[in-house]
């Protein structure tokens, strides 16, 4: 996906997260994915550029993250509903391809899928 604009330091943009958690009485976790939210703290350039953004993980501590300019609207996000349809798309497929105890994952993003932009609502 191409980029529409491109991101500035201070910008808070929105990734997805892989994240283990166990359930009482299995042997193996499962894992669940997380839309984070993470500041852009600056840029490298090499043979191609990536934003270098800082935020916290799923577990609550703050991380850095990469990511190459050309993910920037495929896999790191301006508003949290982008990145929430892309963790949804992980999470189907991580259903279809790797759950083969057929257990249904958790989807901690749902609310954001819910949410109606103010256009939708009439602007409330």
């Amino acid at each position: 996906m191409r980029v529409e604009r491109k991101p500035e330091i201070g910008d808070t943009m929105f990734h997805v997260c892989e994240h283990l958690y166990y359930v009482p009485e299995r042997a193996a976790p499962l894992n669940e994915y997380c839309v984070c939210e993470a500041t852009v703290v600056g840029f490298l350039k090499g043979g191609y550029t990536e934003v270098k953004l800082v935020g916290k993980n799923p577990g609550g501590f703050n991380t850095p993250y990469h990511y190459k300019m050309a993910e920037v609207g495929s896999k790191v996000f301006f508003d949290a509903r982008s990145a929430a349809k892309y963790a949804e798309s992980l999470t189907v497929y991580a259903e279809q391809h790797w759950n083969w105890a057929g257990t249904q994952l958790r989807r901690p993003y749902k609310d954001l899928l819910r949410e109606q932009s103010p256009d939708i609502e009439g602007g409330a």
